[in-house]
Parts: structure tokens; sequence; C-alpha cells
């Protein structure tokens, strides 16, 4: 009976070869299409996550009346750890806006992207020189480390990963500083950069008129989010109150804080734009629905 209503079944489709062929390339196309958008959508959507602490990684953000940004005062970090419990680590985060000249003889490597992060930060983020993180020796040295493709730039015969000495600047400027090794970087994460630059300490001397870092936070397991939001909010508006006397009370008011997740920062990050969030959703939404149109068919 099987081999009779196969042989039915065969010989249709035969008789129908070129309404067949339509149907199931058609289909094929289709599939392959939701394929391609849903491995696009699992790549999009999984920056970072090799992070082992990636679900309880938060940014500081800062809301003022007119916009919200990321760039906040470093003394309010210290200032979160002291009084919040749920707090494990706070971390401070600059990135370079200029360009550095890093030489070795004849070999040249221009930068922009040198990250400078602290101890604390390096943890939070899984920030993993080769040889693993150590912490700097004092309070005012920094481990620096460039990625591996720079440091083939500067030492392109070089087999270990030993520090090396290395000039800063012109070549007559006489400045010069050690490089601690290199760094294998992420292109799958949110921190890109050609080097990071480790310190015990960063924002020394900072006050809250200094906007110029990005504070993260791991946050202990079961944390209450909107409530601590709220804590930080007051701890904030409390700390620009005593160091901006010029500044009213009401204005103060306006002002308010928010933790957004490690998890936003590519797609839809409270503080910047949502449009790849946006394509993401139109994306995928299109690849279902060919799949579908293409089943019905």
């Amino acid at each position: 009976m099987f081999k009779l209503n196969l042989k039915i079944a065969l010989r249709n489709l035969w008789r129908n070869k070129g309404i067949t062929a339509i149907n199931v390339g058609g289909f094929a196309i289709a599939l392959a299409a939701f394929i391609l958008v849903m491995m696009y959508a699992t790549y999009e959507t999984s920056f970072d996550k090799e992070n082992p602490k990636y679900d309880h990684i938060y940014i500081v953000g800062v809301t003022y009346p007119e916009f919200k940004t990321n760039y906040v005062a470093a003394p309010l970090a210290v200032a979160i750890k002291q009084n919040f419990p749920e707090v494990e680590l706070a971390g401070l985060v600059q990135q370079s806006s200029f360009e550095l000249s890093i030489k070795n003889g004849n070999n040249t490597l221009f930068t922009r992207k040198i990250l400078a992060v602290d101890y604390n930060a390096a943890k939070i983020l899984n920030i993993n020189p080769n040889g693993g993180l150590m912490r700097p020796p004092g309070d005012v040295e920094r481990l620096t480390y460039l990625s591996e493709e720079s440091m083939k730039t500067l030492f392109p015969n070089k087999k270990d990963n030993k520090p090396e000495m290395v000039g800063f600047g012109a070549s007559n400027s006489g400045i010069t500083g050690t490089i601690a090794g290199s760094i294998k970087t992420n292109q799958h994460s949110n921190f890109n950069f050609e080097g990071v630059s480790i310190g015990n300490e960063l924002g020394k001397g900072s006050n809250y008129d200094m906007n110029d870092y990005n504070i993260y936070l791991q946050l202990k397991p079961g944390t209450d989010i909107v409530s601590l939001e709220q804590k930080i909010t007051n701890l904030y508006r409390a700390e620009l109150l005593q160091s901006k006397k010029d500044k009213k009370v009401e204005e103060i008011k306006s002002i308010s804080t928010f933790l957004d997740p490690l998890s936003n920062q590519h797609l839809k990050p409270q503080a910047g734009n949502d449009a790849a969030y946006k394509i993401l959703v139109a994306l995928s939404t299109l690849g279902i629905l060919i799949l579908v149109i293409a089943c019905i068919n």
C-alpha cells in the first residue's frame, strides 16, 4: 500500500515538475533566508555573553532633563561601593579620545583605542591579558597591554609575552614606557580596543564637575534593580548638593540615575541609539513571514 501511494505521489510530482520545482526551490530559499536571519539575530544578541557575570553587570547612567548619558563622575563609583552592600564590585572605565603613536625602532603604531580601566573594572568586564590579569604593584603604576595585532606591528619577530620598552609620541620626545604584554581582543564584545591600561585606581583628584568616566557595577544575585536605582539617585543628589553649592535644589532634583544591563549595550542602550535593535526586529519579522508564506505555498 505504501509503495503504491509513493508511486502515485512521485508520478504526480513528475507530471507537475515545473510547479514542483518552483515550490521546492522557493521553500529552500525561504528556509535559507530564515536560517541566515536567525544566525544574525543570535550573533547580535550575544555580545559579551562569554562573561561569566553577564547577567549581573550594569552600567550607571544619568538622566538630565534634556538627555541621558553614561558619562559620570569618578567619585560616584567609590560612594556607591561604600554605601550599598548589594554591589560586589564597582569599576571605572575611561576611553581615549586622542591619537597616540607608539614606537619600537622603525616600527610605529598609531592608535586611538587605548582603554583605561581600574583593576575592578578589568575583573567585571572579564579583561584578561595573555598570562592572566595581575594587580598593578602600586597606586600610580599602570600595566599596559597591546592587542596581539598591535604587538605584531611593533615586534614582528616576538615569540614570548615578556614586557617590552617602547617610545611614545615623536621620536625626539624622549618619552618611554613599558608594555607589560599582549591581550587577545574580542570582536564580539562592546569593548573593542587596541590596548588597555590597567591601574589600581582611576579618577584620583576628580570631582563631580568631571563627568568623563563610565561606572560598571557587578551586583549580587537577586538584587532589586529598581530599588537600587532609586538609592543611587538619592546618593547622587546628596553628593551633588555637597559638592555643587551653586546649583539649586530644584535643579538637582531633576537629575536621576539609572542602571542599564550589559545585555542592552549593543542593541538598545538607554543612553544611546536603538536603531540596531529595530533593524534586528524588522529582519526577524521578515524572515519568519517569508518562511510562513513558503510553507503555505
